[in-house]
């Protein structure tokens, strides 16, 4: 007689069951608050005064929005955004291209350069604070090394913007250099290998091939870093605190003054409601290009 056995049936429980309690707790500590965000953006709550809570509509938008340090932060946030954006992809590209070459120490240099991504942003930001002070400085050290009566790189707007964007910079290359070099390993040597045949040069090779693979990936690099310097604080806050007067604030540090310092919670909440507007077409962008590296 032939034997017949039976396949046990798939005891597997749906995929659902193991993430419900994942988006349980996502649903508490994301959706509820960002919901009592939106719900408190339409009261008048105001720590500093007595007045009755009470439904007062879009007036705290119409006065985040009329107001002019809201349009001047916001400028701040789109400078740090470009500076940052045209010296961290270019830079990150260079030391991606040049580690992926398997050259004599590159895995040294590979381990040493990511330690500034493995930093919190507090501590970056006490570091390069101390760094950069006018008298105990190690900068301005430095340059009276070769004659220079050092700068005061925090008292102004222009050099103030300049150190930041060189702390962001110091610890965000990492990250781009790493997910570059990640895009490079997927790219078959046996292209190089015909455009070398064909007697293309390194520019060559670099522009039309190398550059054009990786586009994507560099797609992705962008909307990461576009919503980085929109919520950008910590390292900012430790920095310069927003300073001189508002020259370097950003919208999201306006937003914490406003609630935080002037206790203008419902004033504040409206702001970080304005500021998922203009967060969320990056973010659809970001997953659209993120789909097109897969």
């Amino acid at each position: 007689m032939r034997s017949t056995k039976r396949t046990p049936k798939s005891s597997a429980k749906p995929t659902t069951s193991f993430t419900a309690p994942t988006w349980i707790l996502l649903s508490f500590t994301i959706l509820l608050p960002l919901l009592y965000g939106v719900y408190l953006s339409f009261l008048n709550v105001n720590l500093s005064s007595f007045a009755p809570t009470k439904f007062i509509g879009l007036d705290n938008y119409r006065l985040a929005l009329s107001a002019p340090e809201t349009y001047s932060t916001f400028i701040t946030t789109i400078q740090l955004m470009v500076i940052g954006l045209v010296i961290q992809i270019p830079l990150g590209i260079f030391l991606a291209v040049t580690l992926h070459q398997n050259l004599k120490g590159s895995r040294f240099f590979r381990s040493v350069l990511i330690v500034p991504m493995l930093l919190t942003p507090v501590a970056v930001g006490l570091i390069f604070r101390f760094m950069f002070d006018t008298d105990i400085g190690i900068i301005n050290w430095a340059l009276s090394l070769i004659g220079s009566d050092g700068y005061n790189w925090l008292g102004a707007r222009t050099s103030a913007l300049i150190a930041i964007v060189i702390v962001d910079s110091w610890q965000s290359v990492p990250f781009v250099m790493l997910l570059v070099v990640a895009a490079l390993a997927t790219i078959p040597t046996s292209i190089y290998e015909a455009a070398l045949v064909d007697g293309a040069n390194k520019f060559q090779v670099f522009f039309r091939i190398t550059l054009p693979l990786i586009v994507p990936t560099l797609l992705v690099l962008t909307m990461i870093k576009i919503m980085d310097f929109l919520k950008l604080f910590d390292t900012l806050f430790i920095l310069t605190r927003g300073g001189p007067g508002n020259d370097t604030t950003t919208l999201g540090l306006w937003t914490y003054k406003t609630g935080f310092v002037f206790l203008e919670m419902s004033r504040a909440a409206a702001l970080g409601v304005i500021i998922l507007f203009i967060t969320m077409p990056v973010y659809f962008l970001w997953r659209k290009s993120a789909k097109s590296v897969r």
